[in-house]
């Protein structure tokens, strides 16, 4: 990494980078879709110098007052993240007052950018994240193909039946994402009500949440994690699409091997 990157945020960065790059290779970040943060408190132990005026946040959220965030740019393309992360990240920090943010960019030479324009979503889960004692720290927002088609189904408007059919289907789904995905009816992209029903069902104990008709959003302690957690449901979510596709029935786990799998894996 270059020396005008703080030292410590050298391997986050890093990640960031490789997620990134893992997110375009699997087709789920198209154009300048999906956004990461990550709460790097630990890591800047100082103030930002050089931020931005700002802006006011929807609401207060003195749960993550005066911390900090790396967090994706807004236009940035993940397609590109692999040769030059530094160019496309924010530095964040959050008021004292927990009211407000400021920003930076990591960078000189990236002056001008902004975070995400789905921020303050981010922030909202972090401050409830925080609040619980959680253990995530990062949040991820991408666009799953399998899971965003599956959610089209009619019987998938059901959250029970959607993940029963992806445990019965795939039982690794169960291992790796224990509490399945939680769904969220269609609301307007970007909109404050998405991200208030996202910020319910995080409280509600959710770590993957599946937006109908449009993407997911997974919470872990890392980028890595929170992707690991939606790769394995979109898997399932193939699975089940193929198993439509072939025009056959198909039998999947039954109610018995279903409740011995949640027995060893449910949470």
């Amino acid at each position: 990494m270059p020396g005008t990157i703080p030292r410590p945020l050298e391997p986050i960065l890093r990640e960031f980078a490789d997620v990134a790059g893992c997110l375009w290779d699997l087709g789920w970040a198209e154009a300048s879709a999906g956004n990461i943060s990550a709460d790097v408190t630990s890591l800047i132990k100082v103030p930002l110098t050089r931020g931005r005026t700002g802006q006011e946040l929807p609401v207060p959220l003195p749960a993550i007052a005066g911390r900090r965030y790396l967090v994706t740019a807004t236009g940035s393309r993940f397609r590109d993240f692999r040769s030059s992360p530094e160019d496309k990240v924010c530095l964040v920090e959050v008021s004292a007052g927990g009211n407000r943010i400021s920003w930076n960019s990591l960078v000189f030479t990236a002056r001008g950018l902004n975070p995400t324009s789905e921020l303050p979503s981010h922030l909202e889960i972090h401050a409830i994240l925080r609040a619980l004692g959680s253990a995530s720290r990062a949040v991820l927002h991408t666009h799953p193909t399998h899971l965003a088609t599956i959610s089209h189904l009619r019987r998938c408007a059901d959250p029970d039946e959607l993940n029963r059919l992806l445990w019965m289907t795939h039982p690794e789904a169960k291992i790796f994402a224990p509490r399945g995905a939680a769904l969220v009816p269609y609301l307007l992209p970007g909109s404050n009500e998405l991200g208030a029903a996202t910020a319910r069902a995080v409280r509600n104990g959710a770590d993957t949440i599946l937006w109908r008709y449009h993407g997911c959003i997974a919470h872990a302690p890392d980028p890595s994690t929170a992707l690991d957690r939606i790769h394995v449901l979109d898997k399932a979510a193939k699975m089940v699409l193929m198993c439509l596709a072939a025009g056959e029935p198909w039998e999947g786990l039954d109610a018995a091997e279903l409740a011995e799998l949640f027995a060893k894996f449910g949470k």
